[in-house]
């Protein structure tokens, strides 16, 4: 009985102790309970992470912060903690940075950040600091870092795939791509220190005083203004990240992700979320603003804070912070760095041209930048150095000097420092850096012979321009500019209308094409062999990801070649080619100026050439009715001549207009010893009987008025009479010259209408 007795009263205090044991957590927020006793008696020696059994809530696994780079619990366990004041912020230097607050209620963290009502605001609260340096816990949060834009349908990851070793690479550097807006996000100000002396916050310099702390009496909802549609270029980085598995157990309530910039965002807690970021190309963190986080091409790092305002999590754990190491989006040690990035070409960026004569080179009206527009993203030059030896700080990329919300030079000057201007009868303000103003170029007319893009059309050129190699290619638009590697392209011209063991004729040997910089063209070599002046042409342009050559990738492209360019064992480069640009060209002699058009303009046009008419029958009037009869006479294969004749000619369905004007002259036999030399203004048909195109091999009939002057051999001359005459005609003519060996050309012409 003694023994049961014993277990019935060890039995009844573990059933009161576990009874017991939930509700010392509600106790905890007051800060006159004893539950900080175990604090105390923990070791002063344990780690940030280490966590005491009487702390622990009943569960399962208890979260772990080790690694972390500080731990705030409650209630304080320290004489200094508790002598503190208002005790630990919400998150660290939360009165020092812009904060932005993403779906959830930013009221309730405003107020606590400016000292309102929360968990430690009674200072109760003791801030537990780990290790300041690297921890391979906190880096481990970020797991990946993808890109975005208008134009990709999915996010292309440029960091985060893992190499043979285990180890994450960096697969492209983003930095040629443009920068998202992010001007519309409304953010909150730091709070100001009270100044003791006159009881007033002490305002920012440059700008409006910022909330004082204690200031809780009117928060207002910082509420978000319209975006600005992004170009299709706009690119957006996310940091995907995840939040470490060791401490998932704790129950938190909002996170906290802050730069080494000065910039705070706060979203409600997820285990795994993604925050986006902004690439600082200039290298300088410029003005903070809340807006975005910023990150920098040689790497930074960030502090990522789980936290709570009113409950405690894992048992008296109230907030968690961890530093997380944002790597380098830029590679300067390996060998094969990764390629950079770049927007695809527009439709209109790729033309061809061709002329008469070389083509000398020229800028692109449309590739020059807009005067007083920001410079497009990307490295830059070092600048001279001011006076003094210090160098100017420089400002976020994609904002002007200064920060955001800070007019350009420009435009900061006052009304004193204006310069008259052309309606006061002043000159213009000279162009910064001494430059003479840009031109602006007429806008093109695209009906007009011209450059013509490759946007998957079709144009008419003579051939001349094809056959002297006064033909190339271009890549202009404003996008080039930032084009600091080289980008491998391919250029394929074929000729479709023949072919060559059943597949097209390529006319092109090399057709590699690397666009630099400082050019931008690719000059089409002259074509003789296995090309005529009527021929069917396919222009195109392809992509070229996988060449040697290349340092540049299209985002297009990007999705597709990563693990190839990662991989030991490339793939083909042939098949990595994507189809860029293209267009269909109509080599024609006959219509159309020597540079290329489009074919609503070059759809029908006049053509003259010289046709042999050999007369079959004729009805003709070869006297004058008022001097003498008979007035008609007939005649059977008595007369040829030879006429110049203008019709009009579809050089892309190859087809003329059935009847053809014609100047030319006859000779012909009339009887009786008579012979008549006839000049003639007629109409005749072009419908061919042999061939097609150019070939006018016709039969018909052919009617004109003229002059005819008749001899006579038995008698006197006739002399010059008025004739008109109806006859049934074989023409034999070539009006689309055809070049020999010999180098030589029938007669041809043409006129666009």
């Amino acid at each position: 009985m003694s023994a049961r007795r014993s277990a019935m009263f060890l039995s009844a205090v573990a059933l009161a102790a576990a009874l017991a044991a939930p509700a010392a957590a509600p106790a905890q927020d007051e800060p006159e309970t004893d539950a900080g006793a175990a604090e105390e008696a923990a070791p002063a020696a344990a780690p940030a992470g280490a966590r005491s059994a009487t702390s622990a809530p009943p569960m399962a696994v208890p979260a772990d912060f080790g690694g972390s780079l500080q731990v705030v619990r409650a209630p304080a366990g320290t004489a200094s903690a508790a002598a503190s004041g208002g005790g630990p912020e919400i998150f660290p230097d939360a009165r020092r940075v812009w904060m932005s607050v993403r779906d959830t209620d930013p009221v309730p963290i405003e107020a606590a950040r400016r000292g309102g009502r929360w968990l430690c605001s009674g200072g109760g609260c003791a801030a537990q600091t780990g290790d300041p340096g690297q921890s391979p816990i906190g880096d481990q949060i970020l797991r990946s870092i993808k890109l975005q834009t208008p134009t990709l349908p999915l996010p292309l990851t440029v960091w985060g795939r893992l190499s043979e070793d285990g180890q994450r690479l960096l697969d492209f550097d983003p930095v040629l791509l443009g920068r998202r807006s992010y001007r519309h996000v409304c953010a909150y100000r730091p709070v100001a220190p009270v100044d003791e002396a006159t009881r007033s916050p002490a305002g920012a310099p440059g700008g409006p005083a910022a909330p004082p702390r204690g200031n809780v009496d009117r928060v207002d909802v910082c509420r978000d203004g319209r975006p600005e549609p992004p170009p299709p270029d706009a690119g957006e980085l996310t940091l995907g990240m995840q939040w470490p598995k060791q401490s998932e157990m704790a129950d938190f309530h909002y996170l906290a992700i802050v730069d080494s910039c000065g910039n705070a965002r706060v979203q409600p807690f997820q285990r795994t979320f993604t925050v986006p970021v902004l690439e600082v190309a200039s290298g300088a963190c410029g003005r903070p603003d809340g807006k975005v986080l910023r990150v920098f091409p040689g790497g930074g790092w960030l502090r990522v804070t789980a936290f709570n305002l009113h409950e405690p999590a894992a048992g008296n754990v109230v907030n968690a912070t961890y530093r997380v190491t944002i790597p380098p989006l830029e590679n300067l040690v390996e060998s094969n760095p990764a390629r950079l990035l770049f927007p695809d070409p527009l439709a209109d960026d790729l033309k061809v041209d061709c002329g008469p004569t070389p083509i000398a080179p020229r800028a692109d009206p449309g590739s020059a930048p807009p005067p007083g527009s920001a410079r497009p993203p990307g490295p830059t030059g070092p600048a001279a150095a001011p006076p003094g030896g210090r160098a100017p700080p420089r400002a976020a990329a994609g904002q002007p000097r200064g920060g955001p919300g800070t007019p350009p030079a420009g435009a900061r000057q006052g009304p004193t420092a204006a310069a008259p201007t052309a309606a006061q009868g002043g000159l213009p303000p000279p162009p910064q850096g001494g430059l003479p103003p840009p031109r602006r170029a007429p806008g093109a007319d695209p009906s007009r012979p011209g450059p013509q893009p490759l946007a998957h059309g079709a144009v008419v050129i003579s051939p001349a321009p094809l056959r002297l190699g006064n033909c190339r290619i271009r890549l202009t638009g404003q996008t080039k500019h930032r084009l600091v590697a080289p980008l491998a392209l391919h250029v394929s011209l074929t000729r479709t209308d023949q072919l060559r063991g059943g597949a097209p004729i390529e006319l092109l040997q090399d057709g590699t094409w690397i666009v630099t910089p400082s050019s931008a063209e690719f000059p089409l070599p002259p074509l003789a062999e296995d090309f005529d002046g009527d021929a069917r042409l396919r222009l195109a342009v392809h992509s070229d990801p996988l060449s040697p050559q290349g340092k540049v990738v299209l985002l297009s492209d990007a999705g597709r070649v990563a693990s190839s360019l990662r991989s030991s064992d490339a793939g083909d480069p042939e098949r990595a080619r994507r189809l860029v640009g293209s267009v269909a060209i109509h080599s024609v002699p006959l219509c159309g100026e020597d540079n290329f058009e489009t074919l609503e303009a070059a759809g029908s046009c006049f053509r003259a050439y010289l046709t042999v008419p050999a007369m079959l029958a004729t009805l003709q009037i070869t006297r004058a009715p008022w001097v003498e009869k008979p007035l008609v006479t007939r005649s059977v294969l008595s007369a040829v001549g030879v006429a110049l004749a203008i019709d009009r000619y579809d050089p892309v369905e190859r087809r003329a207009f059935p009847v053809a004007a014609q100047l030319g002259g006859f000779v012909q036999t009339l009887g009786e010893g008579r012979v008549g030399l006839l000049g003639y203004v007629g109409v005749a048909p072009t419908v061919p009987i042999l061939g097609s195109g150019g070939n006018t091999t016709s039969f018909g009939f052919l009617a004109g008025i003229g002059l005819e002057y008749i001899t006579n051999e038995a008698g006197p001359d006739e002399g010059l009479k008025p004739a008109a005459f109806l006859s049934a005609v074989v023409q034999v003519g070539q009006a689309a010259p055809q070049v020999s060996t010999s180098r030589s050309a029938s007669f041809g012409t043409y006129a666009g209408d």
